[in-house]
Parts: C-alpha cells; sequence; structure tokens
C-alpha cells in the first residue's frame, strides 16, 4: 500500500504499493508531457482543438500507405494483452481506446488500402511507438477537456460525473469478468428463457451469438499460433545448422510468418463471414447478421480531426462494435470480443422497435435482475431474505412516518401501499434491497448531462428513495403495515443498512456519492450501498463471512468514507477495505462528547483524524483479484490465492465461533470486532491472554471491557475469565451481572460478553442489545458492585498517577 499527497496535506492517492503508486507518477507526467513551459491545465485546454489537429494529422500521414488492417492488427498487439498470464493492470501501459482512436482516423480515409500505393512499402510497424505515444497525448487532453467543463459545471452539478464517466466508457474495457458476463447475459438472452425472441427480432439467438464470438477467437488465435509456429521452426532450424543457408522454400516460409507476425498482419487477422460459418456451424445468413450488428464499414470519406474530436467528447461509434468491415466482406477485429461490454444494449436497441416483444424482455429482465441479486445477497449473509418482494403501506404526501406506528388506525386514510424487492433480516439487523433493471442511456453514455442526471434519479435515485423510504419507516415505528392491514414488528431490528443494486455497470457513478447529492440524485443525509449486480457477484464470491459484509457496508455508507473515498470502480474500494485501509476515524471530539466513560481526546488523536479524513483518490488495486479469477476461469495457468479481509487470528477465531450456530452477537457484534484496527486487534489478543494467565497464577476469576465508540455507536466487550474450581453458570452470571451493570452505566448500546476458562476455551456469550434507559435496579447494582463513576473514567490520568495499563483501543482504556 502507497499513499502520495498529489495537492497538499489535504488530499491524497492511494495505490496498491510502491510499484502501483511510481506507474501512477509515471502515467501523471505522461499525461501532462503536452504542457509547454509556463503553460496551467487550462492552457493546454484551451488551445486543445490545435493539439488534436496536430496529433491526428501526424497520424494520419504515418499511415497514409498503409493496408487499414495491418495498422489495426498492429495497434492491438501493442494495446491488448494477447495472454494474461503475468498481466497486473496497475504497471500496464496499453490503451484499448488507443485501437479505436486509429481506427476513427482510417474510417475517416474511406477505404482500406489508398489506390495506386504497394501497402508493403510502407513499413507501418515502424510507426506504431509514435502513435501509441499520440494516442495516448490525445486520449489525456480529451479527459482534460471534458474535466474542464464539469469543474465550472458547465451543464450543471453533474458535469464533472458525466465527464468522468465518458472516460470510463471510453478507456475501460472488460468491466466485467467472464464468467460473471456470460452467466448474466445467458439469463437474460438464452433461448431457453426468451425462445425465439431474439431470432424474431435481430435475426439470431444468442446460442449463434456464442458460436460466432468462440470462432472468431478460434480462427484469430489458429493462425496467429500457426504463423508464430512456422517462425519457430524455420529459426530453430536455422540456428542449429550453425546459421547456414536455407532452402529459397524455407526462408519464404519464415519470412511470410514474420509478416504475419509482426509486420503486415492485416490478412491473417481477418476473417469472412463464410470462414466463421464453417468454424462455428451456425448458418451463413445468421453470421453475416451477427457481424453486421458488431461491425463499422469503412466507407466514404469525412474529417479525421472532427471525428476524433467528437470521439473525445463522448461519441463513441465503436461503444457497440469491435469489428471493423472493408466493404469487401473481410472484417478484423479491433480490441475486444464482439458483445463484450455492450450486448444488453445491442439486444434491447434491437427489442425496442416491438412493443409487445420489448414488454415481454423488460419483464424478464426485471426478474433476472431481482432474482441475481437475492441470490447473491443471500451468499454474503448466510440466511434467505425475510420477505420477496413485500408489499407494504407508506405514508402518504404530507403525513409523517411516525402516524404509520401500530397504533395507526384507518390506515388506507394516510398511507398507499407500495413494494420493496427483498427485506432480509440477520439477527437484529435489516438489510432492504432494491434493484434497478433499468440501462444508462446511450446519451448518458456519451456524455449528455441532462440525460445523465436523468437517468441516474430514474435508477440510482429511485433506488434509494425506496430502500431509504422502507428504512426509515422501519427506524421510526419498529415496524410495518402489511398489504393485508397486519402489522409486521420489527421492533427487534437496532441497526438498519440499505442496498440499491443496478443491473448497468456503474464505474464511478456509484462512487461518487458527493457529485450524485449535489445533483440532487441522493437526497438525504442517509446513504444506502450503490453497486452493480457484476460487482456484488464478485464481492459474494469473495467475502468469507456475513459479518465483513455489514462491516463493509457500514464503511461504503458511512458519510466520513462515503464522501472522502473516491475511485473509478467499486472492486478498487472493495480490495482496499479487503486490506484493512478503508476507514476514516471517527471525530474525536464528537465521539468524546457523544458516549459516556470515553477519554478526552488529545492533540495526537485531533491531528491522526485531520489527516485521515481528506479527499483520497483509490488507484487500481484488483490486480490480485484478476489474478485470482483469471485462473479459476482457466484464463492463466499459475494458482493465485482468493483475497481475504485482513484480520488478527485471534479476532476470526471468535468472529467464527459466534459464526458457528448463529451465537448471539454473532452478526452486528462480530462486524465491530472486525472494525478494530490492525494494533488494536492486536491489543485485544494480548489482553485474553493476560487475563487467562493471570486466573491461572491466581484461581480467581478476571475480567475487563474495551469500549468501541465509533460512527455506528457504543458497542462494549466484556471478557471474562472462569477458575478451574468455579461452575460455568456460575461465573457467567457473575460476568453478566458486571457487563449489564456498565453496559447501563455509560449507556451503551449492545454489549458482547464473552468467558473463557483456563485452557482458553470459550465457555459461554451473551448478548445484551436492549436500547439505553433509564433503569433504577441496574443503577443500585452498579453502586452495589464498586463501578467506576461515568465522570472519572474519561478524565486524563495525573502523571503521578500513571501506571502500565493495556490499551485494547486506541480510543480507549481498560475500564472498571
Amino acid at each position: 500500500m502507497a499513499n502520495h499527497n498529489d495537492s497538499g496535506p489535504d488530499r491524497r492517492i492511494i495505490s496498491a504499493d510502491e510499484k502501483g503508486l511510481e506507474f501512477a507518477i509515471q502515467s501523471m507526467a505522461s499525461s501532462l508531457a503536452s504542457l509547454r513551459a509556463g503553460e496551467t491545465l487550462a492552457d493546454l485546454v484551451a488551445r486543445g482543438p490545435d493539439v488534436i489537429r496536430e496529433q491526428v494529422e501526424a497520424i494520419a500521414k504515418a499511415v497514409r500507405k498503409a493496408d487499414a488492417f495491418d495498422v489495426i492488427e498492429l495497434m492491438r498487439l501493442r494495446e491488448t494483452p494477447i495472454v494474461l498470464e503475468g498481466y497486473r493492470e496497475s504497471l500496464s501501459d496499453q490503451r484499448p481506446a488507443a485501437v479505436e482512436l486509429v481506427a476513427l482516423i482510417l474510417l475517416a480515409r474511406g477505404m482500406r488500402v489508398p489506390p495506386g500505393v504497394d501497402p508493403r512499402a510502407a513499413h507501418p510497424a515502424r510507426a506504431i511507438p509514435d502513435i501509441h505515444d499520440r494516442t495516448g497525448t490525445l486520449l489525456s487532453l480529451g479527459q482534460f477537456m471534458l474535466l474542464s467543463d464539469g469543474q465550472a459545471e458547465k451543464f450543471g452539478p453533474l458535469t464533472s460525473l458525466a465527464a468522468t464517466y465518458v472516460g470510463h466508457e471510453l478507456n475501460v474495457k472488460f468491466k466485467q469478468y467472464a464468467h460473471i458476463h456470460d452467466g448474466l447475459n445467458h439469463a437474460l438472452f438464452s433461448s431457453e428463457h426468451l425462445g425465439a425472441l431474439l431470432v424474431e427480432s435481430l435475426g439470431f439467438a444468442y446460442e449463434d451469438f456464442l458460436l460466432v464470438r468462440e470462432a472468431i477467437r478460434t480462427v484469430y488465435l489458429d493462425r496467429f499460433f500457426a504463423a508464430r509456429d512456422t517462425l519457430g521452426e524455420v529459426s530453430g532450424e536455422w540456428e542449429a545448422s550453425g546459421r547456414r543457408d536455407q532452402a529459397p522454400e524455407r526462408v519464404e516460409q519464415g519470412r511470410a510468418a514474420a509478416d504475419d507476425l509482426m509486420f503486415f498482419p492485416g490478412e491473417r487477422a481477418s476473417f469472412t463471414a463464410a470462414e466463421i460459418a464453417d468454424a462455428s456451424a451456425v448458418p451463413l445468413g445468421r453470421v453475416e447478421r451477427v457481424l453486421e450488428r458488431f461491425s463499422v464499414a469503412l466507407g466514404g470519406e469525412g474529417d479525421p480531426v472532427a471525428a476524433v474530436a467528437s470521439f473525445l467528447a463522448g461519441d463513441n461509434p465503436f461503444r457497440s462494435a469491435s469489428l471493423i468491415t472493408d466493404g469487401a466482406g473481410n472484417y478484423i477485429t479491433m480490441n475486444v470480443p464482439i458483445g463484450t461490454d455492450c450486448l444488453r444494449q445491442v439486444v434491447e436497441a434491437g427489442l425496442k422497435g416491438h412493443a409487445a416483444r420489448w414488454r415481454r424482455y423488460e419483464k424478464h429482465r426485471m426478474i433476472v435482475s431481482e432474482q441475481s441479486s437475492i441470490r447473491y445477497m443471500t451468499e454474503l449473509l448466510g440466511t434467505d431474505p425475510a420477505h420477496v418482494n413485500l408489499k407494504y403501506f407508506r405514508p402518504n404526501p404530507g403525513v409523517s412516518r411516525g402516524e404509520l406506528s401500530s397504533a395507526a388506525t384507518n390506515i388506507t386514510s394516510i398511507a398507499e401501499q407500495t413494494e420493496a424487492d427483498a427485506l432480509f433480516l440477520v439477527e437484529d439487523v435489516a438489510i432492504c434491497v432494491e434493484v434497478k433493471g433499468r440501462s444508462v442511456s446511450h446519451q448518458a453514455r456519451g456524455g449528455h448531462v441532462q440525460r445523465l442526471t436523468g437517468d441516474l434519479r430514474a435508477t440510482v435515485g429511485d433506488a434509494t428513495n425506496q430502500a431509504l423510504r422502507l428504512e426509515g419507516l422501519i427506524r421510526t415505528n419498529g415496524g410495518l403495515w402489511l398489504e393485508n392491514q397486519t402489522w409486521l414488528d420489527l421492533s427487534a431490528v437496532r441497526e438498519v443498512r440499505s442496498v440499491a443494486v443496478c443491473l448497468d455497470d456503474m464505474g464511478p457513478l456509484g462512487t461518487a456519492l458527493d457529485e450524485l447529492v449535489r445533483g440532487n440524485v441522493i437526497k438525504s443525509d442517509r446513504f444506502p450501498w450503490i453497486v452493480s449486480l457484476h460487482d456484488l457477484a464478485i464481492i459474494s464470491e469473495v467475502l468469507d463471512r456475513p459479518a465483513e459484509f455489514l462491516l463493509y457496508l457500514r464503511r461504503r455508507t458511512e458519510s466520513e468514507v462515503s464522501l472522502n473515498y473516491w475511485a473509478i470502480d467499486e472492486l478498487d474500494l472493495f480490495m482496499l477495505f479487503l486490506s484493512g485501509q478503508l476507514y476514516v476515524e471517527p471525530d474525536p471530539d464528537r465521539i468524546s462528547e457523544e458516549f459516556l466513560g470515553v477519554r478526552r481526546p488529545t492533540n495526537g488523536d485531533r491531528q491522526r483524524y485531520r489527516s485521515n479524513a481528506v479527499p483520497t483518490r483509490v488507484m487500481t488495486h484488483t490486480d490480485p483479484l484478476d489474478a485470482w479469477i483469471y485462473f479459476n476461469e482457466g484464463s492463466v495457468r499459475e494458482p493465485s490465492p482468493k483475497p481475504k479481509f485482513e484480520s488478527h487470528r485471534s479476532v476470526l477465531e471468535l468472529v467464527d465461533f459466534l459464526q458457528d450456530g448463529n451465537k448471539p452477537g454473532w452478526f452486528r457484534f462480530s462486524a465491530d470486532l472486525l472494525n478494530l484496527a490492525g494494533e488494536s486487534q492486536k491489543g485485544l489478543a494480548r489482553g485474553i491472554n493476560d487475563l487467562i494467565a493471570a486466573t491461572k497464577a491466581d484461581s480467581r476469576p478476571h475480567h475487563y471491557f474495551v469500549g468501541l465508540a465509533g460512527a455506528w455507536g457504543y458497542p462494549t466487550l466484556f471478557i471474562g475469565t472462569m477458575p478451574t474450581k468455579m461452575s460455568p453458570s456460575d461465573a457467567s452470571r457473575s460476568l453478566a451481572t458486571y457487563g449489564t451493570a456498565k453496559k447501563h452505566q455509560i449507556k451503551s448500546d449492545r454489549a458482547l460478553m464473552v468467558l473463557f476458562d483456563q485452557r482458553g476455551n470459550i465457555r459461554s456469550v451473551r448478548y445484551d442489545n436492549a436500547p439505553p434507559g433509564e433503569h433504577r435496579e441496574l443503577d443500585a447494582l452498579g453502586e452495589t458492585i464498586g463501578l467506576v463513576p461515568v465522570e472519572v473514567m474519561g478524565r486524563p490520568v495525573p502523571p503521578s498517577a500513571r501506571r502500565a495499563t493495556k490499551r485494547l483501543n486506541p480510543r480507549n482504556k481498560k475500564h472498571r
């Protein structure tokens, strides 16, 4: 993990490691290479049109005599990995969008090979390094120009987010891992589910699409490796013979293979519909219709400068096309397999012209989205939802939530029926889930701010409002009125979280909460976790414990974290969380003021908080996740371990003990334990061992408590020990007496009491989540057992009275 302050002490960047940080700094330097001496970014943006013209004209000149297919394949070899073995996204300078930029310039030329030239005399391979640099300049400049509009909020408060989203759409390919991508597409489009709907609308079935996609890949790789093997054999024979002359025909075979691989690869990389039909066994007519849907044709001449400027502004003709056709029946792949990141948009565009078919598909899409979301949430939480498609009453406009309490009458006069997609009840935690299957529009993907605003309000905004509406009723009333006007008692719920799942890839749209609030998409000071279905699926595969997921929900929806940490992708934040870094310490003054018995903060506490609660840009952290998934998908041979949540072994043992059999506190308090910082977890483990050692030494019971006051309440952990000669029931009752009295005294909202015997085995667990309140008997009990008064607990200790004491939490000392 490496940090870098990119704009003084009030802003920082977090990269995965030192190599990642070094590469990120180099990339930034490259992005700024176009700056002249003394020039600012604003100056560069102002002369942006001139820079675009200069770069485009230079690229066009470099390839003016070359076969367009040769150039495209050479750029593909430069900008996309052929194999994923050892690949690290965070250290790669490859830019798939660069291939599209060059393809745009070649499309504007209007023909594959200019008339009257010999493309083999062009030597396009020599120009590729320079073209790589120039396309990098163009892509960086395009992002600066978009962000310049965003900073000025040229088209409203979401202009900056729209600019970031356009950059994400242009530059990020393979937005989903293959097994999730293909599994979701199968559920949405297979004939098993839709019958002949796609054939009727598009002229081919989903199964045809899969066969054609695989045939394109197979034909390409067969030819690539055949050329590689021939070149290797010829070179090997030459070396083995002591570099003596070879037969002319053998030399020609080697030269042709080298041309096919590295110098003039356009013919080798191209294919026809007939060749794909033979390789796939799909009827030729269906193959042609598939290729037509995912290709752009070389055609009439155009202005390459205007085309590139539009592309950089978000108008991408390759958003759903990854093939170029020369108009003579030949096709070539630019950078990704057909349908990558766009199959659903292509299919939906083809269905929208048929109202009845569209309605049938839209209903199916919603069912798939909801069922998949609930399945992944079930895997994460280890339990089925308590309610699916929950129909309940919400207050009418002008009616407060409190009027829908359990004592309400004439429900239909003050409320109307609504529906929630799912409600999970896990121990004393409720998790509200809303799902949106609607897609982000073509215009929004192109940077149209008003359309993006409307789309976000219809997806993220609606899902947020619906989830928070349910959450608010549970918080306020401790229950809901169901459609049959019976009361659903949820008074045992102590914590409520909300999740808004979107079928679309969200990218920066789901992580930029600050901008969503300013853009009036989210109209609450509480946030749900906004996540794509794909990312939810991946997270469900990685996390090992439900309590880890609850902690992630807390971290992602706590305002300090959600407003200070930003990444282009949810999974970067998730990987940062697994490493224990996605954290902002709560304001120490607020904690000291709000919770009893917490010591007063020091200047060091305040400084630590100020240095931590700053805008933080999270760079790529998914390399270990990529490696694990690529191995499991069969894309690489090198095994890689599954990423895991980093926590102290003793804490994990306690959490796993609680989870086994769902012992009291297993869900909510386990998340509290996992929230402890690494040093605090080590301190807790040492404290437990010291307590056990003390009981071994004097055969007496011992106990202590540690307060975990923070952003999510005031949990308190009570540890007790049981001498060998003491009965478990007596020891448990003694610890419970102390724990209950202390919890009441300091007004802790939840407490876990864990009893260990002298061998270190847990003998009993008690969980008390009773809300703090007046209780005279407990007041008297505290006085009887001699609890330290609250007003004494929080005082700083005078130097003369200081003594060694174990710190189990950086914010709290042991107290009696």
